[in-house]
Protein backbone atom coordinates (compact mmCIF):
# COMPACT_ATOMS: atom_id res chain seq x y z
CA UNK A 1 0.00 0.00 0.00
CA UNK A 2 2.76 2.59 1.08
CA UNK A 3 4.67 2.04 -2.41
CA UNK A 4 1.63 2.06 -4.04
CA UNK A 5 1.35 6.01 -2.64
CA UNK A 6 4.72 6.75 -3.19
CA UNK A 7 4.28 5.68 -6.74
CA UNK A 8 1.16 7.90 -7.09
CA UNK A 9 2.80 10.57 -6.13
CA UNK A 10 5.73 10.66 -8.01
CA UNK A 11 2.94 10.42 -11.55
CA UNK A 12 1.34 13.29 -9.94
CA UNK A 13 4.63 15.19 -9.33
CA UNK A 14 5.47 14.32 -12.98
CA UNK A 15 1.95 15.17 -14.67
CA UNK A 16 2.53 18.67 -12.81
CA UNK A 17 5.81 19.52 -13.91
CA UNK A 18 5.92 22.09 -16.80
CA UNK A 19 6.94 22.30 -20.27
CA UNK A 20 9.63 24.32 -22.39
CA UNK A 21 7.25 24.82 -25.68
CA UNK A 22 9.23 25.42 -28.67
CA UNK A 23 7.94 26.44 -31.77
CA UNK A 24 10.76 25.84 -34.95
CA UNK A 25 9.70 27.59 -38.53
CA UNK A 26 11.68 25.95 -40.73
CA UNK A 27 12.73 25.67 -44.93
CA UNK A 28 13.54 22.33 -46.65
CA UNK A 29 15.76 23.71 -48.58
CA UNK A 30 17.18 26.43 -45.71
CA UNK A 31 21.11 25.58 -45.02
CA UNK A 32 20.94 27.25 -42.13
CA UNK A 33 17.61 24.79 -41.29
CA UNK A 34 19.50 21.83 -42.35
CA UNK A 35 22.42 23.04 -39.68
CA UNK A 36 19.79 22.97 -36.81
CA UNK A 37 18.27 20.23 -37.32
CA UNK A 38 21.51 18.11 -37.64
CA UNK A 39 23.07 19.57 -34.64
CA UNK A 40 20.55 21.26 -32.37
CA UNK A 41 17.41 18.96 -33.00
CA UNK A 42 19.78 16.25 -33.75
CA UNK A 43 20.91 16.24 -29.89
CA UNK A 44 17.45 16.62 -28.68
CA UNK A 45 16.44 13.48 -30.67
CA UNK A 46 19.16 11.10 -28.84
CA UNK A 47 17.90 11.85 -25.51
CA UNK A 48 14.40 9.87 -25.32
CA UNK A 49 13.04 11.82 -22.03
CA UNK A 50 13.96 14.89 -23.68
CA UNK A 51 9.68 15.34 -24.66
CA UNK A 52 9.45 15.54 -21.09
CA UNK A 53 11.42 18.66 -20.77
CA UNK A 54 10.72 20.35 -24.30
CA UNK A 55 7.71 20.51 -26.44
CA UNK A 56 8.95 20.88 -30.05
CA UNK A 57 6.27 21.96 -32.54
CA UNK A 58 7.89 21.91 -36.28
CA UNK A 59 6.47 24.33 -38.72
CA UNK A 60 7.70 23.91 -42.59
CA UNK A 61 7.09 27.10 -44.04
CA UNK A 62 9.69 29.99 -43.57
CA UNK A 63 10.05 32.76 -45.81
CA UNK A 64 7.53 32.04 -48.15
CA UNK A 65 4.04 33.88 -49.31
CA UNK A 66 0.62 32.41 -50.20
CA UNK A 67 -2.15 34.15 -52.09
CA UNK A 68 -6.10 32.62 -52.52
CA UNK A 69 -6.85 33.23 -56.48
CA UNK A 70 -10.66 33.94 -57.55
CA UNK A 71 -10.52 31.17 -58.93
CA UNK A 72 -10.16 28.95 -55.33
CA UNK A 73 -6.40 28.10 -56.38
CA UNK A 74 -3.88 28.71 -53.56
CA UNK A 75 -0.45 29.94 -55.05
CA UNK A 76 2.87 29.45 -52.63
CA UNK A 77 6.17 30.97 -53.21
CA UNK A 78 9.02 29.54 -51.49
CA UNK A 79 12.07 31.45 -50.80
CA UNK A 80 14.21 28.96 -52.56
CA UNK A 81 11.74 27.86 -55.74
CA UNK A 82 8.86 25.67 -56.12
CA UNK A 83 10.77 22.45 -55.07
CA UNK A 84 11.09 23.95 -51.70
CA UNK A 85 7.12 24.16 -51.41
CA UNK A 86 6.93 20.79 -52.50
CA UNK A 87 9.95 19.91 -49.81
CA UNK A 88 7.62 21.83 -47.32
CA UNK A 89 4.61 20.19 -47.76
CA UNK A 90 6.25 16.85 -47.87
CA UNK A 91 7.80 17.51 -43.96
CA UNK A 92 3.96 18.82 -43.48
CA UNK A 93 2.42 16.12 -44.57
CA UNK A 94 5.04 13.75 -42.57
CA UNK A 95 4.36 15.79 -39.13
CA UNK A 96 0.85 14.82 -39.53
CA UNK A 97 0.91 10.71 -40.34
CA UNK A 98 3.07 10.83 -37.54
CA UNK A 99 0.33 12.85 -35.30
CA UNK A 100 1.75 13.80 -32.23
CA UNK A 101 4.82 12.08 -31.63
CA UNK A 102 7.80 14.37 -30.94
CA UNK A 103 10.67 11.52 -31.22
CA UNK A 104 9.19 10.56 -34.96
CA UNK A 105 8.76 13.68 -35.68
CA UNK A 106 12.15 14.83 -34.97
CA UNK A 107 13.72 11.21 -36.37
CA UNK A 108 11.76 11.84 -39.49
CA UNK A 109 13.06 15.19 -39.92
CA UNK A 110 16.56 14.29 -39.22
CA UNK A 111 16.23 11.41 -41.42
CA UNK A 112 14.91 13.44 -44.61
CA UNK A 113 16.97 17.09 -43.94
CA UNK A 114 20.50 15.88 -44.18
CA UNK A 115 21.65 18.39 -47.43
CA UNK A 116 19.58 21.10 -49.43
CA UNK A 117 20.88 20.24 -52.41
CA UNK A 118 17.91 18.15 -53.64
CA UNK A 119 15.48 16.98 -56.74
CA UNK A 120 12.13 16.28 -56.54
CA UNK A 121 13.05 12.80 -57.14
CA UNK A 122 15.26 13.29 -54.17
CA UNK A 123 13.07 14.13 -52.07
CA UNK A 124 10.83 10.93 -53.05
CA UNK A 125 13.21 8.64 -52.39
CA UNK A 126 13.84 10.22 -49.24
CA UNK A 127 10.45 9.82 -47.87
CA UNK A 128 10.61 5.64 -48.96
CA UNK A 129 13.80 5.82 -47.04
CA UNK A 130 12.65 7.30 -43.94
CA UNK A 131 9.02 6.35 -43.75
CA UNK A 132 8.91 2.90 -44.84
CA UNK A 133 5.17 2.23 -43.80
CA UNK A 134 3.74 5.53 -44.54
CA UNK A 135 5.32 7.07 -47.34
CA UNK A 136 2.60 6.33 -50.20
CA UNK A 137 0.02 8.75 -47.97
CA UNK A 138 2.64 10.93 -47.08
CA UNK A 139 3.78 11.77 -50.91
CA UNK A 140 0.00 11.17 -52.06
CA UNK A 141 -0.64 14.30 -48.89
CA UNK A 142 2.11 16.19 -50.84
CA UNK A 143 1.08 15.99 -54.19
CA UNK A 144 -2.73 16.88 -53.28
CA UNK A 145 -5.17 18.97 -51.54
CA UNK A 146 -4.14 17.91 -47.93
CA UNK A 147 -0.55 19.03 -48.68
CA UNK A 148 -2.29 22.62 -49.66
CA UNK A 149 -4.35 22.66 -47.00
CA UNK A 150 -1.34 22.33 -43.89
CA UNK A 151 1.35 24.29 -46.15
CA UNK A 152 -1.79 27.22 -46.62
CA UNK A 153 -2.47 26.24 -42.03
CA UNK A 154 1.42 26.73 -41.87
CA UNK A 155 1.43 29.81 -43.49
CA UNK A 156 -1.14 31.36 -41.63
CA UNK A 157 0.87 30.26 -38.56
CA UNK A 158 4.33 32.12 -39.78
CA UNK A 159 2.78 34.98 -41.04
CA UNK A 160 1.22 35.80 -37.61
CA UNK A 161 4.07 35.80 -35.96
CA UNK A 162 4.61 39.02 -33.83
CA UNK A 163 7.39 40.13 -34.60
CA UNK A 164 7.79 39.38 -38.11
CA UNK A 165 10.16 35.94 -39.29
CA UNK A 166 12.73 37.86 -40.47
CA UNK A 167 15.23 35.12 -40.96
CA UNK A 168 15.02 30.81 -40.88
CA UNK A 169 15.25 29.15 -38.35
CA UNK A 170 12.92 31.21 -36.27
CA UNK A 171 12.61 29.71 -33.18
CA UNK A 172 10.08 31.25 -30.92
CA UNK A 173 9.68 29.75 -26.87
CA UNK A 174 5.89 29.98 -25.36
CA UNK A 175 4.52 31.56 -28.01
CA UNK A 176 7.58 34.25 -27.78
CA UNK A 177 10.53 35.32 -29.81
CA UNK A 178 13.60 36.08 -27.97
CA UNK A 179 16.97 36.85 -30.18
CA UNK A 180 19.15 35.42 -27.38
CA UNK A 181 17.16 32.35 -26.68
CA UNK A 182 16.58 31.49 -30.01
CA UNK A 183 20.56 31.94 -30.59
CA UNK A 184 20.76 29.12 -27.72
CA UNK A 185 18.25 26.86 -29.01
CA UNK A 186 19.80 26.63 -32.99
CA UNK A 187 23.32 25.62 -31.36
CA UNK A 188 22.39 23.41 -28.39
CA UNK A 189 18.64 22.63 -27.35
CA UNK A 190 19.63 20.32 -24.83
CA UNK A 191 21.72 22.73 -23.02
CA UNK A 192 19.27 25.23 -23.28
CA UNK A 193 16.23 23.43 -21.70
CA UNK A 194 18.17 21.93 -18.92
CA UNK A 195 19.83 25.35 -17.88
CA UNK A 196 16.49 26.36 -17.54
CA UNK A 197 15.50 22.97 -16.04
CA UNK A 198 18.28 22.89 -13.71
CA UNK A 199 17.34 26.35 -12.13
CA UNK A 200 14.28 25.78 -11.89
CA UNK A 201 13.62 21.90 -10.47
CA UNK A 202 10.67 22.86 -8.70
CA UNK A 203 9.00 23.98 -12.12
CA UNK A 204 10.23 21.53 -15.20
CA UNK A 205 10.56 17.61 -15.19
CA UNK A 206 14.16 16.31 -14.03
CA UNK A 207 15.66 13.76 -16.48
CA UNK A 208 19.18 12.67 -16.77
CA UNK A 209 20.75 14.04 -19.92
CA UNK A 210 20.61 17.81 -17.95
CA UNK A 211 23.41 16.39 -15.01
CA UNK A 212 25.53 17.31 -17.74
CA UNK A 213 24.89 21.56 -17.74
CA UNK A 214 24.65 21.44 -13.96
Amino acid sequence: MKTLVILIFVLLQISQCEKLRVSAYIESLCPDTTRFIQSSLLKALQIPQFEELVEITLIPYGKATQVLQNDGRIVFQCQHGDLECFGNKIQACGFDALNSSQQEQLSFLTCIQKTRKRRQEDFENEIMQCLPDLWEGVLECAKGTEGIKLLWSNGEKTLNLDPKLTYVPWVTVDGKFDSKAHEQIERNIVKWACQIANKNQDIYQQIEACEEYQ
